[in-house]
């Protein structure tokens, strides 16, 4: 428990800062709405008028910009995407921490399984992701209350909003199980950055080529905004391939690093 403490403790300020990023975020682009409101039937025609794959990319295929809850989706899209950084970069650096700081020796010395340690500091991660999401779903359900006076599905804004979660933890898994290979490096944010936009733009491609091998790639795919609002719930085969990575990512990140020898740590 006191070890949970002290992840939480040195993660506190990132999380506060992307708390108030994605907030921020979130709130700028919302702000907008009441202001460009009575002119959506000219925006309608604008995206209209844009190839199908860019559409999809951003959310906004098959979509009534008279709602607000089709507008949130904007913004949405880049909480995903920053969020997505947050977790991975979490994922990540928890574990490699340890070398970077070199701590490894003193810590692992201690009355304490490694898979008890691993297990911590996931625990940690999982509850910044969880309040990360927390504070972003009231964040988001206050605003939306605020800017408008019409009723909207709240089914629909749980399922967009959830849909951070579901990414985020996918994410700081693979992050994790990416951690236990990596050596000595001194900064941990470039690496989250670069895996989180490739499967970003292998996600992209998906939504031009429309290929079903490559849209099981990218779990941007597996949560698109588009098909949550088209089909009103999560599509089952990717929520069930979901569930199979994050598992199989946890599981051998206990099982290697269970194993992996202290001088190489």
């Amino acid at each position: 428990m006191n070890m949970l403490e002290q992840e939480l403790r040195m993660g506190r300020k990132s999380l506060i800062l992307w708390c108030l990023s994605l907030t921020g975020i979130l709130i700028l682009f919302m702000l907008i709405y009441p202001a460009i409101s009575d002119q959506m039937a000219d925006f309608q025609k604008v995206f209209e008028s844009f190839p199908i794959e860019f559409q999809r990319a951003v959310g906004v295929d098959n979509l009534d910009l008279g709602s607000i809850l089709s507008f949130y989706q904007f913004p949405y899209t880049y909480i995903l995407l920053a969020g997505a950084v947050q977790a991975m970069n979490m994922g990540v650096s928890i574990l490699s921490a340890e070398v970077r700081e070199k701590t490894g020796d003193f810590l692992f010395v201690k009355p304490v399984s490694r898979n008890q340690i691993i297990a911590m500091k996931m625990l940690a991660v999982l509850i910044q992701i969880l309040i990360t999401n927390a504070v972003i779903f009231l964040v988001a359900l206050i605003t939306i209350t605020l800017l408008t006076t019409d009723t909207y599905n709240v089914e629909l804004f749980v399922l967009i909003t959830f849909s951070l979660l579901f990414i985020q933890i996918f994410f700081a898994s693979l992050g994790l199980f990416i951690s236990v290979f990596l050596r000595r490096i001194r900064t941990v944010l470039p690496i989250s950055m670069g895996v989180v936009f490739i499967f970003y733009i292998i996600f992209l491609m998906n939504e031009t080529l429309n290929d079903v091998k490559l849209g099981l790639i990218s779990p941007f795919g597996y949560f698109s905004l588009s098909e949550i609002t088209k089909n009103m719930n999560y599509d089952s085969l990717y929520l069930f391939l979901w569930f199979i990575l994050v598992g199989l990512f946890i599981f051998l990140t206990f099982k290697i690093f269970s194993k992996k020898d202290l001088p190489s740590i």
